[in-house]
């Protein structure tokens, strides 16, 4: 199944591609709108949320979905894979369920983007720039 336009958030790999970096770096890029090369494959981003104070995650999530609203180095028809070591979970929200000394934490990825990621399989969704 090939990249979707957008944001694809993946727990296995959709597609190689000739760019891959970490979140932390991604977000550096776009929030200084340098260049990326699309498709690109984002790693990571599960650490980084995790590793961010529980009552700071909202308000990081409100900064990272900024960034990605005002970035000019993406554009509606390119293609970015979020690749997440975890599981995803499309209930009342969209989150993602990872594994952390032995127990399951529950990271709100959905309100990283505009619109809701849509479901595209049990290791897919695509949340539209």
């Amino acid at each position: 199944m090939p990249l979707h336009q957008g944001y694809n958030i993946v727990t296995e790999r959709i597609a190689d591609t000739d760019s891959e970096v970490a979140a932390l770096e991604f977000f550096r890029r776009a929030k200084h709108d340098e260049t990326l090369e699309t498709p690109v494959t984002v790693t990571g981003l599960e650490d980084l949320l995790y590793n961010t104070d529980e009552t700071d995650r909202s308000s990081v999530l409100s900064k990272l979905r900024q960034t990605l609203r005002g970035t000019r180095s993406l554009t509606s028809g390119d293609a970015v894979q979020f690749l997440i070591d975890g599981q995803l979970v499309d209930d009342v929200e969209f989150r993602v369920r990872i594994e952390r000394s032995g127990e399951g934490v529950y990271l709100d990825v959905g309100q990283l983007f505009v619109e809701e990621p849509m479901t595209i399989g049990a290791t897919h969704a695509v949340a539209r720039k």
